[in-house]
């Protein structure tokens, strides 16, 4: 009654002739007015994600008919799970008209899988997705250290939880350094305060463990560790991490990341932890074992060496070191003939060289009453007739001095 009211008003005002804006504006007053705030269950098809403005594009249909649909960036950011084509679901907005087109659509608002949670699906198809991708294999997955001296923790600062693990890791293993990272743990903020966490304790190069954790609560209150850049950060940190999420029963996609998973916040402090009597037990047990290895070695060194001293005579010193001696006279000997042997080659050579020098001494032959001239005004030998002229002054040495004498007459021998 209400809708055929506004159409007979809408008529009367305009008796005559309308426009094509008068009747587009008509439409949208009278479909905006009379479904607003509706709920539509549909099949989603022809979707369309728009890459700039990040709005969403779709149609809903069932057996008989098809419903345009928009659901803007503002309304989408949020949304827990993908829409995908084929996907039912219930879709909660407003009718509209897209005047230039004179089209109308639901603008949809809040959307969420028909018959199951939204979270859950959520859940579900994240976990596929990251499956597919080899996110939570095991090779990937980073080894817990079995002594880590320091460790950090990610959770709140004000719940039970920190105080669970401090108390445990104290008691068990005071030795270790707590470094606590206080992080929003529920709400939209949180997924964003835990990847910031992270990636601070990471740099931390000190850091041998960090524990994630949290009280438990429904799948909405743990949502945040559910979130993809939470699991993300969780995969990609270079640091250890162990999940300690909730309660034994409460599982999140971090659980199935995370390089351990702990049942409870106090399990993640007994795993990361041994005990300081677990520890002294242990080096007692290696002080043992090394021990007897040493005392092993000790036996073994001594049996190899009694078995060499017998082999080589080691147990009679006198006579080793006899043959030693021997070996090393005869070594001595032989060498002092061949020095010997070629003192006397270099003498015997020594000797010749004497002779031979000897020989052609110059002084042997003035001896012998051979005398040498030399040139008084140069001081050269005086060796042919030639060399001679009337009245040239001349030295003639003698064995034992010389004597100066001048040329008065040269007496060549005939050369025919």
């Amino acid at each position: 009654m209400e809708i055929q009211k506004k159409i007979n008003e809408f008529s009367s005002a305009n008796s005559e002739i309308f426009s094509v804006s008068q009747i587009t504006n008509g439409i949208k007053l009278l479909l905006e007015d009379s479904f607003s705030s509706i709920c539509v269950r549909g099949e989603i098809s022809n979707f369309k994600h728009h890459f700039s403005s990040k709005h969403m594009y779709f149609s809903m249909k069932d057996e008989n008919c098809e419903l345009k649909s928009v659901m803007f960036n503002s309304y989408n950011k949020n949304l827990k799970f993908n829409l995908e084509d084929g996907m039912e679901v219930l879709a909660y907005g407003d009718i509209s008209v897209y005047s230039p087109r004179g089209q109308y659509q639901l603008l949809v608002k809040r959307i969420e899988p028909a018959g199951l949670g939204t979270l859950y699906i959520a859940f579900e198809k994240l976990k596929k997705q990251l499956s597919k991708e080899g996110i939570f294999d095991d090779s990937r997955k980073k080894k817990i250290p079995a002594y880590p001296f320091q460790i950090g923790i990610i959770t709140s600062a004000t719940g039970a939880v920190v105080k669970d693990i401090q108390h445990i890791l104290r008691r068990r293993a005071p030795h270790i350094k707590i470094i606590l990272r206080h992080t929003i743990v529920q709400g939209e903020d949180a997924a964003s305060d835990l990847v910031i966490a992270i990636k601070q304790l990471e740099k931390n190069l000190d850091l041998d463990l960090i524990i994630v954790g949290r009280g438990g609560g429904s799948i909405e209150d743990l949502w945040a560790f559910n979130e993809e850049k939470v699991v993300r950060a969780v995969a990609n940190c270079t640091i250890p991490i162990i999940s300690a999420v909730g309660h034994e029963t409460d599982y999140t996609i971090m659980d199935f990341v995370a390089d351990l998973r702990a049942p409870t916040p106090s399990a993640a402090a007994e795993l990361a932890s041994p005990s300081t009597d677990k520890i002294l037990s242990k080096l007692i047990e290696s002080s043992r074992r090394l021990s007897d290895g040493l005392k092993n070695k000790i036996l073994l060194y001594s049996q190899r060496l009694d078995i060499l001293t017998a082999r080589y005579g080691l147990n009679n010193a006198k006579v080793f070191l006899g043959r030693e001696a021997e070996l090393i006279s005869a070594k001595r000997n032989k060498l002092l003939q061949e020095i010997q042997m070629i003192i006397a080659k270099k003498f015997s050579k020594h000797e010749l060289i004497s002779a031979q020098l000897e020989a052609v001494n110059p002084a042997n032959t003035l001896e012998r009453g051979f005398a040498i001239p030399t040139s008084i005004q140069d001081g050269k030998f005086i060796k042919n007739i030639n060399d001679f002229t009337l009245g040239q002054r001349y030295s003639l040495q003698l064995s034992n001095g010389s004597v100066e004498s001048e040329v008065k007459k040269i007496n060549k021998e005939d050369q025919t």
